[in-house]
């Protein structure tokens, strides 16, 4: 019988997010004072532009602005972020990095880790990530060390 177990996350850092929005934002924004008199590059530049500079905002309020959280691992399942997910609802665990690993939790029909399942711890990563892979082995649940990719 496992106890509840509770570690402290936060939202991974979306830095390369940032820095390829950014590169996105000055490219395009290049192209659109070039084009001013083809009306049809110059939207689609600019649509461009707004559109990466939403993903800019979001990436940096969930790096530097949204508050750690609690993970917390329970007999058969995991409270993240609120969410209650089941061991039976997960198709695989997956670790990325060494230093500061980023988690993602991937459910069954879903080829993406969803937003509010990835998540780094924000002390004793080794600890956490111990914890983890045993909850893991104890409700059957896969935990591989793979890249993953997650929405914004």
């Amino acid at each position: 019988m496992l106890r509840e177990i509770k570690h402290t996350v936060k939202s991974p850092t979306r830095i390369r997010s940032i820095i390829g929005m950014i590169v996105i934002i000055l490219t395009q924004s290049i192209l659109v004072f070039r084009s001013w008199d083809h009306r049809g590059v110059f939207y689609a530049s600019l649509t461009v532009i707004l559109l990466c500079l939403v993903v800019l905002l979001l990436a940096f309020y969930r790096t530097f602005f949204k508050k750690p959280t609690e993970l917390c691992l329970s007999n058969e399942q995991i409270i993240l972020n609120g969410n209650i997910i089941n061991s039976r609802d997960i198709k695989v665990i997956m670790t990325m990095g060494y230093f500061k690993p980023v988690i993602g939790i991937l459910p069954y029909r879903r080829r993406i880790v969803p937003m509010d399942m990835a998540f780094r711890y924000l002390k004793d990563e080794d600890g956490g990530t111990s914890d983890l892979k045993s909850w893991a082995k104890m409700n059957n649940v896969k935990m591989v060390n793979k890249s993953f990719q997650t929405w914004i």
